[in-house]
Formats: C-alpha cells, structure tokens, sequence
C-alpha cells in the first residue's frame, strides 16, 4: 500500500494549499448540489461526516438538514476496537473535539443508533477515482461501515481530489456517487 500512503501524502499536501476562502466557496456549491440531488431529497436520515482542516466543509450542510427536518447522524471513533458507532446529533454544539481532533457528540450528547436506519451516508475521503474508489486516511473505520450497507453512499471531494484511478483491494468499499465543485461522478456498476 505504499502507492495508497504516497498519493495520500500528495493529495493531503495539495488540500492543505487550498485557502480557506477557496475551501468554504467550493464547499457551499458542492452542498448546493448535494442538496438537489434525489438521494438526499428522500433521505430522511443522514449519516454525515464531521468535517476537519480543509475537508469539504459539512457543517453548513448538517446544519441546513437539521433545519429542515431531516436526522442527522454522525460517527464515533472506537480507537480500542477499530469501527465506527453512530450518533444522532440535534444542533452543531452537541460536537467537541473527540478523536483525531474530529468534532463528535458531547458524552453527555450521545444518542446512539444502528446503522439500519439510515437512508444516505455522506463520506470523507482523500482520494476518489470516477468509478467509486475511494482512499481514505487508512484505518479502514468507513470500509467497515460501508460494507453490507444498501444505502446511497456519496463521498465529498474538491475536483484536485479526483484521480484517473485507485488500485483497491476486497476491504475497499466503493461509494455510488462523488460531488466536486464542478460536477457529480456517478459509478455505473
């Protein structure tokens, strides 16, 4: 997996170049196409990720969602057993820094659910390729979630995070979508 460490090393470098006026406008176009498309329309229970330095900015898309009725979950880190839980969240102050220095639920914020309620999984990543590959920071956390889950998937990326095409392994769960400031990848099976 040297090839997978060295283009996120790239990648990684590159995002940390973006200015955060930069970050935050292409943020709000990628939100704006997110929120029209059919998949988060009918979602009425979403799983986002909290975004972090110069990811894609979610919080104005939590808190738009939150404000429109929908439920908003967001994962929790178990470094000890190496996965993800789920918590519902109601507002962006439930959040504190948790692990990795990644906003989770307050202790006293925790409201766990199963992730069989969830109807759209909003997913991070480094590196995307057109065809659903993703790489993400290499714990493998979001692979174990995702697989099994017969959910949309659409991982966030600015249109620099998009390669011709990742090298996977059988671990490697692919999203069904990507949204970049300039247009939406959809995976054909």
């Amino acid at each position: 997996m040297v090839q997978k460490n060295e283009i996120r090393r790239r990648v990684l470098a590159r995002r940390s170049t973006l200015l955060e006026e930069d970050a935050l406008r292409k943020s709000r176009i990628i939100t704006e196409r997110l929120m029209g498309l059919q998949e988060y329309k009918r979602a009425a229970v979403i799983h986002c990720y909290v975004s972090k330095d110069k990811e894609v900015d979610t919080r104005c898309l939590i808190q738009r969602a939150l404000s429109s009725g929908k439920r908003v979950i967001v994962p929790v880190t178990d470094l000890e057993k190496r996965r993800l839980f789920h918590s519902e969240i109601k507002a962006l102050e439930e959040l504190e820094k948790g692990t990795f220095g990644i906003l989770e639920p307050k202790q006293e914020c925790l409201r766990f659910v199963e992730p069989d309620i969830i109807d759209l999984v909003i997913v991070p990543g480094v590196a995307f390729d057109p065809y659903g590959n993703r790489i993400g920071f290499g714990g493998g956390f979001y692979d174990r979630f995702l697989a099994g889950l017969k959910v949309p998937k659409i991982g966030l990326a600015y249109q620099f995070q998009i390669l011709d095409r990742i090298e996977t392994t059988h671990l490697d769960v692919r999203v069904d979508s990507v949204m970049t400031e300039e247009r939406i990848y959809r995976r054909s099976n």
